[in-house]
């Protein structure tokens, strides 16, 4: 009976999540929650627009990771920032400037998500990763960089393969989750 009642509850708190998740096209369109081809997701609640990985080689490959950079500090072009589509200057500056040219999904204001941002996209429940796979397919089991520096040589990047978040030399390479907000 106790699993009974834990499974429903899990369930109903996944239809509220959901609720406030909608799919997005490149063109801005909203989409039906089945649609699996997306490029972004409207966040109802937060009032946030995420970014949606795919697997193509493209600008938005899941695949690809970056060094964290901001122009002043980190590293722009590093030992670990040959993991993007490009091949050179794979940092989260050059990643947000490339989304923004693109206007994906009609935004012009992509940037890195603070913490406490990306946290919001945590989901926790018996999943391997902690994310609506639904919406955000093609997560990685490694961490995403934020926004937020310890100091100059480290950021706050967050893992969705268990949560919470975590420090990281700004050298090392993570993958990105770019945020916009809605307008």
């Amino acid at each position: 009976m106790h699993k009974i009642i834990v499974f429903l509850v899990l369930f109903i708190y996944a239809l509220i999540i959901n609720a406030q998740l909608i799919k997005v096209s490149e063109r801005e369109n909203i989409l039906k929650s089945e649609v699996k081809d997306h490029r972004c997701v409207l966040d109802q609640q937060s009032k946030l627009v995420w970014e949606v990985k795919l697997n193509d080689k493209g600008l938005q490959d899941a695949n690809s990771s970056y060094t964290w950079f901001d122009g002043q500090s980190g590293v722009s072009n590093g030992d670990y920032s040959h993991h993007c589509h490009w091949g050179k200057n794979c940092n989260t500056q050059a990643y947000i400037n490339a989304l923004n040219i693109v206007k994906l999904c009609k935004q012009n204001t992509w940037r890195l998500p603070s913490e406490s941002e990306l946290r919001t996209l945590l989901l926790y429940g018996d999943n391997d990763l902690l994310i609506n796979l639904l919406f955000f397919p093609n997560t990685k089991r490694k961490s995403y960089w934020s926004a937020d520096e310890q100091d100059t040589n480290i950021a706050i990047d967050v893992p969705f393969f268990y949560g919470g978040s975590k420090s990281s030399d700004k050298s090392f390479d993570a993958y990105i989750r770019a945020v916009s907000n809605a307008y």
